[in-house]
């Protein structure tokens, strides 16, 4: 039975970037902002630190300097600056009435460039200090010089960070640069191994979605363990395979019953879309579907009739040599009619052999119920009166008799046969039948009878029906064989696992166009076939061999006589028919 469609085949793409790039990748953009907003807040303190250490210095070296000065005559006071071992140091001396007592050019900084040194000196003049952060990590420092208890001066200072402190600084810096490496490189690594671990969870879950949707049900799912949300996803999962499982089952086990019974219909059942092509439909719609998977083309107006008018009927529609009932009616959900087809031409040819039957069935019986009739009127008459009229009335009523004697019994031989249906067969000896059969008639004078029987040719088939059908089919061949003939029967084993038995005469033969209609009950042909009988035995032959599983033929030419066949399984071992 044609399925309604197919399960699509679930394609697994492979991506280039996956959830674990992804995953690993947040870790370490996480991990690098982190590290980024930490290296500046450190930067930011630790530059602080350091100008504010760098402060301290510059504060202590000045007054030391001022200390210095103060022991001095003021002449040394330029020597005394030199002294100072730092290069980003530059200081100049003021006496107590605001006078420059040094260069104005200290170590390559002219006193003109330094902002804010005349507040400087004069908060020195009163005698405190001035500490002044400038940009560029540099420190403007001022201090009082004291000499005997009085101030008699100031100290102006302009200082850089100095060197060791710069050094500390980028140390620091690069150590920090290197923790930040580090830290993203270990928050990429622990990205990636968490990502590892969620995905494989997912993949899992994510192979086993997959096998439920190309309908492996029966393989329960992976990464069920934990008490995670993926868990609970693949628990889910897990129910739902369960219950697809119990449901496709049940459904299978509809669609099998439904299959079977819709194969064993006679009838055709089809479901087809708006195109013509066939859905759905079972084994007796074969013929009604074409190579192309379409229903034939006298199905279509019906079809189409229906789609439109809802339902479409049809009692005699012929395809071929073949006559159907058709239904059909539309099915809007489907976008699709439903057309159940029932084939009536074994219907009609039963209905007409019966009324033949029937009509051949009284025309043979009313001939001899004539003569019969005829005979007693004028034996009334007063024939009874005289011996030879009465001897030859008689004598016909005899031959009447027997005639409907010997149509009755062949009517109710087909009456039985057609009753019987199949019946149990065995294995019987061929060879042993036809021997049988041989010496049950005999021949006329000048027809000679020729056996050529192989060993141990045994078939299945019933003994009694088999020898009866020989007898019949010898019976017509010596009627229809003018001596001098020949009638023949052969039986040997085919290569296809049958036994063909076949009896052949040299008599007349049959016209070709009989040769299709010699098995119809109460068909005696043109004068060459049967002419003293009813044209029942060749259809009571036909049933036997029907009842034993079995087929008959006939091949037959005009002027060189006919061949009659019968085709039995072949059997292993074969049972001494029963006499």
């Amino acid at each position: 039975m044609a399925a309604i469609g197919q399960p699509a085949t679930v394609a697994r793409s492979r991506r280039p970037f996956g959830v674990r790039l992804y995953l690993t990748l947040g870790f370490a953009a996480v991990a690098s902002i982190a590290a980024g907003f930490s290296y500046l807040l450190i930067t930011g303190s630790s530059e602080q630190a350091a100008s504010e250490q760098a402060a301290d210095v510059t504060i202590g070296r000045t007054v030391r300097l001022a200390d210095r000065v103060g022991g001095h005559p003021p002449a040394g006071a330029a020597a005394l600056i030199s002294s100072v071992g730092d290069q980003g140091y530059s200081a100049w001396v003021f006496d107590a009435h605001d006078r420059l007592l040094t260069p104005r050019l200290s170590r390559g900084v002219a006193l003109g460039e330094v902002p804010g040194r005349r507040l400087a000196i004069a908060a020195a003049m009163r005698g405190s200090r001035a500490v002044d952060q400038l940009p560029g990590v540099v420190s403007v420092v001022s201090a009082p010089i004291f000499r005997d208890g009085r101030i008699s001066g100031a100290v102006l200072a302009r200082a850089e960070r100095p060197e060791e402190i710069a050094r500390t600084i980028d140390a620091l810096r690069g150590d920090r640069l290197t923790a930040a490496a580090i830290a993203v490189a270990v928050a990429v690594v622990i990205g990636f191994l968490i990502a590892t671990a969620i995905t494989t969870r997912v993949k899992r879950l994510a192979g086993s979605a997959a096998r439920i949707t190309e309908g492996r049900l029966d393989e329960p799912l992976e990464g069920t363990g934990g008490r995670d949300e993926i868990t609970d996803l693949g628990t889910a999962l897990e129910t739902m395979r369960i219950a697809l499982r119990e449901t496709f089952g049940a459904l299978s086990s509809e669609r099998d019953r439904l299959s079977a019974i819709f194969d064993a219909l006679d009838d055709a059942v089809m479901v087809v879309g708006p195109q013509g092509e066939v859905r759905f439909s079972n084994r007796a719609a074969e013929p009604l579907i074409g190579p192309d998977g379409k229903a034939i083309d006298v199905l279509v107006p019906w079809l189409v009739r229906a789609a439109e008018r809802g339902t479409a009927e049809h009692d005699g529609l012929r395809v071929g040599d073949r006559v159907y009932a058709v239904g059909i009616r539309d099915l809007p959900a489907e976008d699709a009619v439903l057309a159940v087809v029932r084939d009536r031409t074994a219907g009609l040819r039963r209905e007409l052999a019966e009324r033949e039957f029937v009509s051949n069935a009284a025309h043979e019986l009313r001939n001899p119920i004539a003569g019969i009739s005829g005979a007693i009127e004028v034996l009334r008459a007063g024939a009874k009166d005289d011996p030879n009229a009465r001897d030859h009335f008689l004598a016909r009523l005899s031959e009447d008799v027997e005639r409907v004697t010997r149509l009755t019994d062949s009517l109710l031989t087909l009456a039985r046969m057609e009753a019987i249906g199949e019946e149990t067969t065995e294995a019987l000896d061929v060879g042993i039948t036809i021997e049988e059969a041989s010496q049950a008639v005999a021949p006329p004078d000048g027809i000679e009878v020729e056996l050529d029987v192989g060993a141990d040719v045994a078939a299945q088939g019933d003994p009694v029906l088999l020898r009866q059908v020989l007898i019949g089919l010898l019976t017509n061949a010596f009627k229809n064989t003018p001596p001098p003939g020949v009638v023949t029967l052969r039986a040997h084993r085919r290569t296809d696992g049958e036994v063909l038995i076949e009896v052949s005469d040299t008599g007349s033969g049959i016209a070709t166009e009989e040769v299709g209609r010699v098995f119809e009950r109460f068909y005696r042909g043109s004068g060459s076939l049967e002419q003293e009988g009813f044209g029942l035995g060749l259809s009571i032959a036909k049933r036997m061999v029907d009842v034993m599983e079995g087929e008959i033929g006939v091949e037959s030419k005009i002027g060189t006589g006919s061949t009659f066949w019968v085709r039995l399984p072949v059997a292993e071992s074969a049972a001494t028919p029963v006499a």
